[in-house]
C-alpha cells in the first residue's frame, strides 16, 4: 500500500473505526455516505477526497453514530 496523505489516512482511520462500531460493509458505506461504492478504495489507492466530500462522509458518520445513541436501549443492573 502507498504512504496516503495525513488527511487521507486519518479519514481512513476514522471511516474503520466507524465501520467496525456500527458493522456496516466498505460498499455500503461507499455508497451512503459519498454516493460511491468504490470510495474507501479510491481513498486506499491515493485518492484525496475533496473537503465537500470529506465534510459529507464525517456529517454522515456523526448523523448515524448519534441516531445509534438514541436507538440503543439502556440496561440497568438490579443489585
Amino acid at each position: 500500500m502507498k504512504k496516503l496523505h495525513p488527511i487521507a489516512a486519518q479519514l481512513l482511520a476514522d471511516i474503520e473505526a466507524y465501520r467496525l462500531k456500527v458493522g456496516i460493509d466498505r460498499t455500503n458505506f461507499g455508497i451512503e455516505a459519498a454516493g460511491d461504492g468504490h470510495f474507501i478504495t479510491r481513498v486506499e489507492e491515493g485518492k484525496i477526497p475533496r473537503i465537500p466530500t470529506i465534510d459529507k462522509v464525517r456529517a454522515y458518520m456523526d448523523r448515524k453514530t448519534k441516531a445509534v445513541r438514541k436507538t440503543t436501549p439502556i440496561t440497568l443492573e438490579r443489585p
